[in-house]
């Protein structure tokens, strides 16, 4: 029955496809002739069009002519056949005159030439021209009923008429303006009343069009060559569209028997997908309360697989993957289920158990399994995995639950330290369920600005002098008051709104320092803690290239505090980071010295100019004998690399003498000065710098 339905399905999928192809056969024609239709208009047009400058460059010669003439007053020419006496200038006592030799001369009129001269133009190119007057002076000038509305129409403002006409069976562009009475106009047409400006008739042209159509039936003819083409491409598209639509049909009727299994093993493993895991977890619950059992869900995560992926490639990374796929399958019973959900995330399902124990014995064998060293390209690599445990009927009644909690038990393990594992406990669920309402908060706070900067003072030890601030972020939610960094800035790595976290930052740090700077309160430098996240991302040397355009003032003066851990993703990608910002004046210093993955190589390989000395070792200075000689090491070790010591978290005396006597160049912490808003840090400045000045 289901490959009956299949084969219906299949056979409405084929009238549907053709149906499709019919329809995209006829809108494609139809574009085709609607675009040949315009195509051919706009030819038409294109070449009316110059045929009217043609008419228009013609009108300009004879007006162009016609103002020199009266200018002049006329041109004598030698009486002849073709050029007598013109009558319309009989009046003038000048009109004729002879020459010593015997000439006889005639005075000619701008009209009277410009007749004559579109004779020759008409016999030589075909171009006709005429001037005309609802009134004329010379009956020739009369005009046909084309130019009579035409010349009412100047009448009325109108500047140009023009029409397409058949003169001599011959097709013409024929073009009339309004001709202006001039002074010299006046020799002639005094009597009838004009005055110089004012319309008295007009000036036409006729253009033959034949060579223009000729160029325009040209083109036309190879438009539809063109187009022809087009339309002939698009249907054979269309039907390489549709054969390969009946194609796939084909082969998804081919291969129907492989569907199940791709929709339901992971590819690279072979492990049951998240699809297959949900059914299986369905029915092992189903069991499990059909016989009255016990079942435990293992959710595991591979402890920085990520790096393997971005230091020996992703083929490598798959390699792990497969393998790690396979120690898992090693750890289980025949009845158990292991399953890839993603990326590095495996889940194993353990049914019929009696109590916990069997789900520990599990995790064990799994954290043994992986710890051993996994042989990549001849190159061990060491791995090792983060599991969290929940167990039916205690931690959840469906499989989303239990996968919930398990994954919530998997992220205490790895805030543990990882490679280890741990059991989901609803105190667990009250924390995450805090870390996602945190997370919506912090996203509404974001929105309406509910952060603030608090500067805290940085001195130089040995003269006591305010040399420069850190920047220190603080979140004062209108419903729950104030929430600390140590809350809200784990959340905000997780969730990614460290990003545009840290850009307001940056952002609202800079302008603080301008604002001293206008004020005279100039600080030496303004430290800005960057989260790894954030410094890791692509984009960073970019954006902290245009804050330094925008701000000018932050040259040379801003300095970037980021932890050892951005070290962790190798060399190349941190060493490249750190001598771009350092190339673009930024100061580096790695801050919490010695309390992450403090190494010596890190100071010699990475481009830095200061560390800080975490308060942990501080607090006990004066009183554990380690921490001093560790404290003491560490700043004789910077000198000799050439980077600066800050100390923080200095609160006594005794504390701050120490770290002068052994030659720490800076310090911060509550005996020097509190991390204070801004407003109140202004005055701190004020009253610190002036009294600075004073003493100087």
């Amino acid at each position: 029955m289901q490959h009956d339905a299949d084969t219906l399905q299949s056979t409405q999928d084929r009238q549907h496809l053709r149906r499709q192809r019919v329809l995209a056969a006829a809108v494609w024609s139809l574009l085709m002739v609607i675009l040949l239709y315009w195509s051919i208009s706009s030819v038409d047009d294109e070449m009316l069009g110059l045929a009217r400058q043609e008419a228009i460059a013609n009108f300009n010669k004879d007006q162009a002519f016609r103002a020199w003439g009266t200018g002049h007053g006329g041109v004598y020419a030698e009486v002849n056949e073709r050029t007598r006496p013109n009558t319309y200038l009989s009046h003038i006592p000048e009109r004729d005159l002879v020459t010593p030799s015997g000439r006889r001369l005639t005075l000619l009129n701008p009209a009277y030439m410009l007749r004559q001269m579109m004779e020759e133009y008409d016999e030589l190119y075909g171009v006709k021209g005429k001037i005309t007057s609802l009134v004329p002076l010379n009956p020739e000038n009369t005009p046909d009923a084309w130019e009579a509305a035409a010349l009412l129409a100047f009448a009325r403002g109108e500047k140009e008429r023009m029409e397409v006409t058949q003169i001599d069976g011959e097709p013409f562009l024929r073009l009339i303006r309004p001709m202006v009475t001039q002074k010299g106009c006046l020799l002639c047409h005094a009597t009838q009343g004009h005055k110089v400006g004012e319309v008295r008739g007009g000036v036409g042209v006729a253009v033959p069009l034949a060579s223009y159509l000729a160029v325009a039936e040209d083109r036309k003819l190879k438009l539809v060559g063109v187009l022809s083409l087009i339309w002939a491409l698009g249907m054979v598209v269309i039907w390489l569209s549709a054969r390969r639509g009946f194609q796939r049909i084909r082969e998804r009727l081919d291969y129907e028997g492989r569907i199940w299994k791709q929709a339901n093993f992971d590819v690279l493993t072979g492990l049951s997908n998240r699809s297959l895991f949900m059914d299986r977890m369905d029915r092992a619950l189903a069991s499990a309360r059909r016989h009255g059992e016990r079942l435990a869900l293992l959710y595991i995560d591979l402890d920085r697989f990520k790096d393997v992926n971005d230091t020996r490639g992703h083929a490598s990374g798959d390699r792990l993957l497969q393998e790690a796929a396979r120690r898992l399958q090693c750890c289980v019973r025949d009845m158990d289920t292991v399953s890839r959900l993603g990326g590095d995330e495996f889940t194993v399902i353990v049914p019929e158990i009696s109590d916990r124990t069997a789900a520990t014995v599990v995790a064990n064998n799994i954290l043994t399994e992986l710890a051993s060293p996994f042989t990549l390209d001849d190159v061990d690599v060491h791995l090792s995995a983060s599991i969290g445990i929940t167990t039916f009927p205690e931690d959840g009644e469906d499989p989303g639950m239990l996968l919930k909690h398990a994954d919530t038990a998997m992220y205490r393990a790895k805030s543990d330290g990882r490679n280890c594992f741990r059991f989901f406990t609803w105190e667990m669920n009250e924390e995450a369920e805090g870390r996602v309402s945190l997370e919506s908060d912090l996203r509404k706070a974001l929105q309406n600005n509910d952060f603030s900067l608090h500067y805290q003072p940085i001195f130089d030890l040995a003269d006591n002098r305010l040399m420069g601030a850190e920047a220190l972020l603080r979140w004062n939610n209108p419903d729950k008051g104030t929430i600390g960094p140590d809350l809200f800035i784990p959340v905000a790595e997780e969730s990614g709104l460290i990003i545009p976290l840290g850009d307001w930052v940056l952002k609202h740090a800079a302008a603080d320092l301008q604002r001293w700077d206008r004020a005279g309160l100039v600080l030496q430098s303004l430290s800005v803690n960057v989260s790894s996240i954030q410094f890791c991302t692509g984009r960073f040397p970019e954006q902290i290239r245009a804050l330094l355009e925008k701000h000018p003032h932050l040259d040379s003066r801003l300095v970037l505090e980021i932890t050892e851990s951005v070290f962790m993703d190798g060399y190349g990608h941190a060493g490249q980071v750190l001598e771009l910002l350092r190339k673009q004046g930024v100061a580096i210093a790695i801050d919490d010295f010695g309390t992450g993955y403090s190494s010596l190589s890190y100071l010699k390989r990475f481009p830095v100019d200061e560390i800080k000395i975490d308060r942990s070792f501080v607090g006990d200075v004066t009183s554990d004998p380690e921490d001093a000689a560790l404290c003491e090491a560490i700043i004789a070790m910077a000198h000799h690399l050439g980077l600066k010591v800050v100390a923080e978290g200095i609160e006594t005396e005794d504390q701050r003498r120490f770290l002068h006597e052994s030659g720490c160049d800076l310090a911060q912490g509550y005996l020097l000065g509190r991390p204070m808003p801004a407003a109140e840090f202004d005055a701190f400045l004020s009253t610190r710098l002036v009294g600075e000045r004073a003493a100087g």
